[in-house]
């Protein structure tokens, strides 16, 4: 049987108040209140709240749709019935099995393009969209002078000069330092060649990633390493 997801969308808007102290009308105002200039710092804010990562990101999620709900009206929609929302700019299909992504279709634009690029491409993450957030945020934290670039399946990390990357991939993330001769650990390998993005690259060590635990003060010490080595 399908997953009703207006249902559940109304059940965590219906939650929102017993569970968090505020409705969604007041979690709207309080977002705005932030003046967060990307959408990716509002996941953030709101996973400093408490919100769970999905459930942060759907939050966003409304708040980019106007504060409208995403499935406002499919809760009421007839079996077999597609229902055609005004918001077109909102996948309609999430994946089986894990939280409706609420992403926007391919060649979707919002009006500024490297940021909509950004979100095409995290899209591709799927249920590790919310990781990737995470630690797209904790290293503007680190290094705040970091740049994004969405790059075909990466996102290139750097400065004055690049000092990382993240691959994107629906099983996992991949996240490629430039750390020269750091001795491999348990967290971060080395040996493999060009960092898996060419062999002229510098990049020189990989970290898989496929959950938040990870995302700690070891993984961020890299990241400064990293960058120190490159642009420092």
């Amino acid at each position: 049987m399908a997953t009703d997801y207006g249902e559940k969308e109304r059940a965590f808007i219906d939650g929102l108040k017993e569970n968090s102290g505020r409705d969604l009308d007041e979690w709207m105002t309080a977002i705005a209140e932030q003046n967060l200039p990307h959408r990716n710092d509002i996941i953030d804010w709101l996973r400093q709240q408490g919100f769970i990562f999905s459930k942060a990101s759907w939050l966003e999620r409304i708040h980019h749709n106007g504060g409208r709900p995403i499935y406002a009206d499919s809760a009421t929609n007839k079996p077999g019935v597609q229902h055609q929302r005004e918001d077109a700019s909102i996948g309609a299909n999430p994946p089986s099995g894990s939280e409706p992504e609420l992403e926007p279709k391919a060649g979707a634009r919002s009006e500024s393009a490297p940021g909509a690029d950004l979100d095409t491409l995290l899209a591709k993450a799927k249920a590790y969209r919310p990781l990737a957030q995470l630690l797209i945020a904790q290293i503007k934290a680190v290094r705040p002078a970091a740049r994004f670039e969405p790059r075909g399946t990466y996102i290139a990390i750097g400065d004055t000069q690049k000092f990382a990357a993240l691959g994107i991939g629906a099983k996992e993330l991949r996240l490629h330092l430039a750390l020269g001769d750091h001795p491999p650990d348990k967290v971060v390998k080395s040996g493999v060649p060009g960092g898996g993005l060419g062999k002229g690259d510098t990049l020189s060590h990989m970290v898989v990633l496929t959950d938040a635990r990870q995302v700690d003060v070891h993984l961020l010490d890299l990241v400064k390493r990293a960058a120190k080595k490159v642009n420092d």
